[in-house]
């Protein structure tokens, strides 16, 4: 019974190790994009399946102990689907078609407690801890649903991470230790479960006890301990998908701070530029209501896209020949975040002068650098 009074209490460490990663993202307002939103619900998961285990092993009951069990393979499986689609998305782009892959993951939700989990029993005599007792046909299905996903999930982490090779070893070694986690949350995430039905492994199984060693690898992998955090990793790389022309930092006013344009493009009239966007989101409020308080995002216009990101007092706009993608706008929310930080008091008692605000030039030209960083 000593490795089960050990795992009563470990999977904590587990929760608290993935906790982290999504408390630190949540902080670092990188939540608002499909890719950040994906990963924090991938790594959310894996933290419920952690507390779902630690409520199973220091369950009282077979009744608890079941309930239990039922929620720990539902954070399985939605940690699986949420990973796949944010590799697949990290290596292309958002489609909403994706979201049909999470229609046998909603199918297979009633079908966990009634038909996978059958029952648990004790390990040893009529005592707690429990384990438990599956099915083994319906158990299979939700093994190769929860495989189908963990193994997409595993290869679009690798075509990125070949793709990043290419063009920098040091951005190659964060993806590399990035996807070594999510291997390593598929090996030890999902064989406990198999080996004890597949093997009847008699003893109080792992589950969720080793995944704590992933996600101290995760939180290395996005936080500013790293030389560069996963935001500016695949910024860089994905940069090479438009053509950045100019950037334009505003007050909220609609006062120009600073703003730069790429050499090779002609002139742009910056005070016409901005008033013109002021009077196209004031049309937008005006016209329907509900947007009150919002603020527009992005303009398409032919080959050209204006892709916008707000803070407190700041906006920046980026316009393209191509398409923005999530990555880029990461970029401007952090950009944006430090410009306000160094420049906060000026800011909250804005005088219209430009040349107040430091560091202007510096963080948008590192805009225009993003392709030769990655190279």
């Amino acid at each position: 019974m000593v490795n089960a009074e050990f795992l009563r209490w470990t999977p904590l460490l587990t929760a608290a190790a993935w906790l982290a990663v999504v408390v630190y993202q949540v902080y670092r307002d990188r939540y608002r994009t499909w890719t950040e939103a994906f990963f924090v619900v991938g790594c959310f998961s894996i933290a419920a399946y952690a507390l779902s285990d630690f409520l199973f092993f220091n369950a009282r009951t077979p009744e608890i102990a079941r309930v239990a069990g039922f929620a720990s393979l539902v954070s399985v499986m939605v940690s699986g689907l949420f990973w796949m689609l944010q590799g697949v998305v990290l290596y292309t782009r958002m489609r909403r078609a994706l979201f049909l892959a999470s229609l046998p993951a909603l199918a297979f939700l009633p079908l966990i407690l009634t038909l996978v989990v059958v029952g648990v029993i004790p390990i040893q005599g009529d005592e707690p801890p429990y384990r438990l007792v599956y099915d083994s046909t319906w158990f299979a299905a939700w093994l190769a649903l929860l495989l189908a996903y963990a193994l997409t999930a595993v290869v679009t982490y690798y075509w990125t991470y070949r793709e990043v090779a290419r063009h920098s070893a040091h951005l190659a070694r964060r993806m590399r230790d990035l996807l070594l986690a999510i291997i390593v949350v598929v090996v030890l995430g999902g064989s406990t479960n198999a080996a004890l039905e597949l093997f009847g492994v008699g003893v109080v199984p792992l589950y969720s006890t080793f995944l704590v060693f992933p996600g101290i690898m995760v939180f290395f992998a996005i936080s500013p301990m790293s030389y560069q955090g996963l935001g500016e990793i695949l910024w860089r790389w994905k940069a090479r998908s438009y053509d950045l022309e100019s950037l334009i930092l505003l007050y909220r006013d609609g006062t120009i701070i600073g703003s730069k344009v790429d050499p090779s493009e002609g002139l742009v009239d910056e005070d016409l530029f901005a008033a013109t966007l002021d009077v196209i989101q004031n049309f937008m409020r005006t016209s329907f209501p509900g947007l009150r308080g919002k603020w527009l995002r992005s303009i398409m216009h032919g080959d050209y896209e204006l892709a916008i990101e707000r803070g407190d007092f700041v906006s920046l706009v980026a316009v393209l020949r191509g398409h923005e993608n999530d990555f880029l706008r990461v970029r401007m929310r952090e950009e944006i975040r430090r410009f306000e930080a160094l420049n906060r008091a000026v800011l909250s008692s804005w005088k219209g002068e430009p040349a107040e605000a430091i560091g202007t030039d510096a963080m948008l030209t590192s805009f225009f650098g993003a392709r030769q960083g990655a190279a």
